[in-house]
């Protein structure tokens, strides 16, 4: 008897032979891994978008939930960024020399941001964390740099560190994440443990050597609001400033998605540094370091009289079409931002309770943590956290529910951390809910979870 993985699999490859022929084509030439959130003989390859959907080459649609991992909050091809988008080709796009355009979106971070008094652009999110080091540690003359377990910043050689699993939980260890970095990166980097007291008294003990401890206010492995969170966040801040320690929030993710303003307005929290990406460009390549004004004067290098000026720079760096897509994004955010933010955190809300009521109801080892419109599923009973709480007990569940997900239309990323948009009407959720839910019973039927 044909199990009901086979089958869909088989749909599956069925239905995307041109995505087949391209994956083909290009595994020997293109050397990047797959972000892909499913085990086929091959990748699925992305189109085309619009609004809460996205085409793949065979013109399958999905629902998506991946949204450029978390860039478009207003959905794809929002009009104002399209017709903003068309009107920057017009008049060029790439000058290297400063554009309007990049005043307009500073001010834009400033207004919505508490504590930013300056701005710099870059390319994505991996150099602003970049940057930002950069900067703390010219600032404040120490080396080393803290982080916590369970977060990801960037692609860079200070980014590529995860915990080791058998380190103590209120004294975790780094290990690399990636080959290739060299021993002395790790030798000015510090681990700290998530959402526990301990951290304040590691900060207090290293404060002499540390420059900036730097922390995803909402974990993108593991997304919540709940109080005790908000109130570590603000009590970590505190240590931090007690201490001459940088405190530095990541808002790649979370800027302009859990609120206009991010997790700094969300908590009321005026960080010394923040970072953007995604959303900050409305699609476009991004990157954004904002803080404090003597902190962020550093970045007018020896320009600005200061011997620790510091260099950042590029030939696109705050180039006119991210510039461009930027102003057009997070102003329709921010004057839309009293409709838009209650609606996708509140789709986000409904989506996790339904998911979870379906998950007790037929004892399923599986539940849905969100931070508003970010979600993530995880294949387990047991509470989370932290990210050291994940548990891949049966990866075969895993790997076939999101098959089953694909085939029943929804997209999901490889890095399962999932979110909404305000292009998601209420039935496209409703729509997700019962794709998940039917996904869940597919794989129950082949004798999993």
């Amino acid at each position: 008897m044909t199990s009901r993985i086979e089958e869909t699999r088989s749909a599956l490859v069925a239905r995307t032979g041109r995505s087949r022929d391209i994956g083909q084509r290009s595994h020997e030439i293109l050397n990047m891994g797959s972000a892909a959130s499913l085990e086929m003989p091959h990748p699925v390859f992305i189109a085309a978008s619009d609004r809460a959907r996205v085409y793949d080459a065979d013109g399958n649609a999905y629902i998506d939930c991946q949204l450029g991992f978390g860039t478009h909050v207003l959905g794809h091809r929002h009009p104002a960024v399209v017709e903003a988008l068309h009107d920057a080709v017009d008049r060029g796009f790439q000058f290297g020399i400063h554009n309007p355009d990049q005043e307009r979106l500073a001010s834009l971070v400033r207004e919505a941001v508490p504590g930013v008094e300056g701005v710099i652009f870059c390319n994505s999110g991996s150099e602003a964390t970049f940057y930002a080091i950069r900067a703390a540690r010219a600032f404040t003359g120490r080396d080393v740099v803290a982080t916590f377990d369970g977060a990801y910043h960037g692609a860079h050689d200070w980014g590529m560190v995860v915990v080791d699993p058998d380190s103590p939980v209120d004294a975790p260890v780094g290990i690399p994440m990636s080959a290739g970095v060299p021993a002395a990166v790790y030798a000015s980097r510090m681990l700290l443990p998530y959402r526990r007291r301990a951290a304040f008294d590691l900060i207090r003990a290293n404060a002499d050597r540390l420059a900036l401890v730097m922390i995803e206010p909402v974990q993108s492995s593991n997304p919540r609001l709940d109080e005790e969170t908000s109130a570590w966040l603000r009590e970590l801040r505190d240590v931090c400033r007690e201490h001459g320690v940088l405190f530095l929030m990541d808002e790649v993710i979370t800027g302009f998605r859990i609120a206009w303003g991010g997790m700094a307005e969300h908590l009321d929290l005026a960080p010394d540094l923040v970072t953007h990406g995604k959303a900050l460009g409305g699609g476009v390549p991004i990157g954004g370091v904002a803080g404090r004004g003597d902190v962020m004067r550093l970045f007018r290098g020896a320009a600005g009289g200061d011997p620790r000026g510091i260099f950042s720079g590029g030939s696109f760096s705050g180039n006119p079409l991210s510039m461009a897509a930027g102003v057009a994004l997070v102003g329709t955010l921010g004057a839309q931002r009293e409709q838009v933010y209650p609606y996708i955190n509140a789709q986000g809300d409904r989506l996790a309770a339904r998911l979870n009521a379906f998950a007790a109801r037929h004892d399923m080892a599986f539940q849905v943590l969100n931070a508003g419109s970010m979600f993530q599923l995880y294949f387990q009973r047991e509470p989370i956290g932290s990210a050291r709480d994940v548990r891949y007990v049966d990866r075969v569940a895993e790997r076939d529910f999101y098959l089953h997900l694909l085939a029943n239309g929804v997209l999901v990323p490889g890095t399962r951390r999932s979110f909404l948009s305000a292009a998601h009407t209420p039935t496209d959720v409703d729509a997700i809910a019962d794709a998940v839910e039917a996904s869940l019973l597919a794989v129950r039927d082949d004798g999993r979870i």
